[in-house]
């Protein structure tokens, strides 16, 4: 008889051990498909370079007695722009931020500068060798 209450109370453990180790339930989780999906993507196009006209600018300048001749360029805005200068009575510099334009003039020899016009506006090129000697740059 004391075999069979000892037999009891070990099942009766063990049942109760079983409960108490269960695993967790895990939470049913429902997904949810979208109704529609777009088209096409959605996105920003990259920003593009200025667009070019086709059209070429070609002007042939020269330094004369400290002034750029012609003293005055126009462009229209995505013009190329192809300068020949030639310095008739001594070595210049043709310089003009804006563009990142920094060119030596030598005595005699035609300097072609070629850049495309992608900025509005007003803007004065100079000699750094002789600052007062000037021109400007119109771009419309």
């Amino acid at each position: 008889m004391k075999k069979i209450l000892a037999l009891i109370v070990l099942m009766l453990l063990i049942a109760c051990a079983k409960e108490a180790i269960s695993q967790p339930t895990i939470p049913k989780i429902d997904i949810i498909a979208p109704l529609s999906l777009p088209e096409k993507p959605q996105y920003e196009p990259p920003p593009t370079t200025p667009m070019e006209t086709g059209n070429t600018v070609e002007i042939k300048m020269e330094t004369k007695n400290n002034e750029f001749l012609p003293g005055e360029i126009t462009a229209n805005k995505g013009d190329k722009v192809k300068l020949t200068i030639t310095a008739q009575n001594a070595g210049h510099t043709f310089t003009l931020p804006q563009y990142n334009i920094d060119r030596e003039l030598k005595l005699g020899e035609d300097e072609v500068i070629e850049f495309l016009a992608d900025k509005e506006g007003t803007f004065v090129f100079y000699c750094k060798t002789h600052p007062a000697m000037k021109g400007k740059l119109t771009i419309t």
